[in-house]
């Protein structure tokens, strides 16, 4: 699954960047004023028998060409079924997972940062077994401390970035980790514009 996610991911980002050829970007170091973006990435996936959706809304405020402080969810719902080539039982399990966090983006250089991002998430899984007819549901809640580094344009008129992070709580139920030995690479490409907010009339 994860190797999925990180497709997905690489190609969301291939397509930003053909987007931003078309388009004229400005440089961190152009940046006027400290605008406040809405934005995010999107994941999408699936194969024989899986379905993967995900969204990661981000509010991002510039406070200047180095820094930039947001907000962000995660929002990440998967579904696997299969039949076992030994007991010819269909399983069917369902994941759900909901985080939030703050993050900081440092940008030593013009196109490229480094990002430190707390977070907590909850992970909700349902599991069926149609042929037994026996079902079960757990659920689990971790902390994650993600960090890492990224490649990306940032102006006045909005932004695209692609991003690899680890997790270095290394918590045995975050989401990052699951199911693994150790924690996974998080591959993250996202984009997002700038919100106007109408100026305040003086009197």
């Amino acid at each position: 699954m994860h190797h999925k996610i990180s497709f997905l991911t690489i190609f969301i980002f291939i397509c930003l960047l053909g987007i931003s050829q078309t388009t004229t970007v400005n440089t961190n170091t152009n940046l006027t004023s400290s605008p406040t973006y809405f934005g995010g990435g999107v994941v999408l996936g699936g194969g024989a028998g899986s379905f993967q959706l995900g969204l990661n809304p981000e509010l991002v405020k510039s406070y200047n060409e180095h820094i930039d402080i947001g907000a962000a969810m995660n929002l990440y719902y998967s579904s696997y079924h299969n039949t076992s080539l030994i007991t010819n039982d269909s399983y069917k399990s369902t994941n759900t997972q909901f985080g939030l966090g703050a993050f900081v983006r440092a940008w030593p250089l013009e196109q490229f940062f480094v990002q430190v991002q707390p977070e907590y998430n909850w992970t909700f899984t349902n599991a069926k077994n149609f042929s037994q007819g026996t079902s079960g549901s757990s659920s689990v809640s971790a902390p994650s401390f993600l960090a890492g580094i990224g490649y990306g344009h940032r102006s006045e008129n909005g932004f695209s970035y692609f991003s690899v992070m680890f997790d270095l709580v290394n918590d045995p139920k975050s989401p990052y980790r699951m199911g693994q030995l150790t924690a996974q690479p998080i591959f993250r490409a996202g984009f997002g514009f700038p919100i106007h907010f109408p100026n305040s009339k003086r009197p």
